[in-house]
């Protein structure tokens, strides 16, 4: 979980960017971000709402009392009751009533508002809206970048999400057979996780093996795995509020040497991302030199569609991404997917290998551990 120290730290660095920009009052409902400066892990399905003052005063309106958090006032609204009906409407109503009454001791003449625009509900916006003379900011660019250097105990969980996606892996490359299908691959992997974690993991991913993978993932299906078949497991769990986003390609029986040679290609390929992702280079050059160096492999030429990679997080997908029409710049801090593949039917499917680096002043060091062989 994140750790207090550390949400107080992410809200001093939010109020100087108030103070930079003149404003009085920011107000979040994303529970991510939520999480990210309170520290609570709030039920996604309900409504929240975290707001800082630019007095450093912060304020959390959510369903149930939190065991622990970084601010400074928590309300809590009528969430689950037997006194009477209750619905997502009578929730927002009660938390938008709470919220109102906070913010509005502002002082007169107080300055702009920022808010998440995606996640406030109108009827609280056009609230908020009223308390300032300006048409309210919105504040989502500035934490998208606020969010991509990830502070020691986003890390921590990064890396606890991690251990779960390795034992995944250990447990079923073990037990990769023909004639077993997908989704009972997909069941040991997941068993595996919940072992591991000895809780209930959210668990996202890409489960096609052989030619079904070439045009991408998606969920298990009843296809049977056969001898020669490469099957790529694209894992993306959700654990203490962070993810993991790891891809490892296990083949079925024993490897042609075509796919070896493509499996070592890939591996090369990993080298060279080693070497070009340093803080100050941009996402577009990266991609670049593993498009045309994926692209000699003449069995699997073009077949490198996707994107090199992207930052995570709380998000799977976050900034900054690893494509041709990019114009980031990787920065010192950040956790970056790096997944180079290919993909053919002479393959038998395809081979994406993924680390998830993080970028220090010098180069990267990946946070996952757990081989990449076939």
């Amino acid at each position: 979980m994140l750790r207090l120290e550390n949400c107080r730290e992410r809200q001093k660095r939010l109020l100087r960017h108030m103070e930079d920009q003149e404003l009085e009052l920011i107000v979040l409902a994303n529970p991510k971000t939520i999480y990210y400066f309170s520290g609570v892990l709030v039920n996604a399905g309900l409504p929240h709402v975290f707001a800082l003052k630019a007095s450093g005063q912060s304020l959390l309106c959510t369903n149930q009392e939190p065991p622990r958090s970084a601010v400074d006032e928590v309300c809590v609204y009528t969430g689950y009751t037997l006194e009477r009906p209750f619905s997502r409407s009578t929730m927002d109503e009660e938390l938008d009533g709470m919220v109102c009454q906070a913010v509005n001791r502002l002082p007169a003449g107080a300055g702009s508002v920022a808010l998440e625009y995606d996640y406030i509900d109108f009827r609280l916006g056009e609230v908020i809206r009223a308390l300032s003379p300006q048409r309210p900011r919105n504040i989502t660019p500035v934490l998208d970048e606020m969010r991509r250097r990830k502070d020691p105990d986003e890390l921590e969980c990064m890396r606890a999400t991690t251990v779960l996606v390795e034992a995944a892996y250990g447990a079923v490359k073990s037990q990769i057979q023909p004639g077993m299908t997908e989704y009972q691959a997909h069941t040991i992997i997941y068993q595996a996780m919940v072992n591991q974690a000895q809780s209930s993991v959210e668990l996202r991913g890409d489960f096609a093996c052989g030619v079904r993978a070439i045009g991408g993932g998606g969920p298990p299906t009843s296809h049977r795995l056969r001898c020669g078949e490469l099957y790529i497991l694209d894992l993306f769990p959700i654990y203490q509020g962070y993810v993991c986003d790891l891809c490892r390609t296990f083949i079925v029986g024993a490897p042609s040497q075509l796919q070896q040679d493509a499996w070592a290609h890939v591996m090369e390929g990993h080298a060279i991302a080693q070497k070009l992702i340093r803080p100050g280079v941009p996402g577009r050059l990266v991609y670049h030199e593993l498009r045309a160096h994926l692209d000699c492999f003449a069995s699997a030429k073009g077949s490198f569609t996707h994107h090199a990679g992207h930052g995570l997080g709380m998000d799977a997908w976050e900034f900054p991404w690893l494509t041709p029409g990019s114009d980031q710049v990787i920065q010192e801090g950040e956790v970056i997917s790096c997944e180079p593949g290919l993909y053919a039917k002479a393959l038998e499917g395809g081979i994406r290998l993924e680390h998830n680096y993080l970028v220090g002043k010098e180069g990267v060091s990946p946070l996952d551990t757990f081989a990449l062989d076939l």
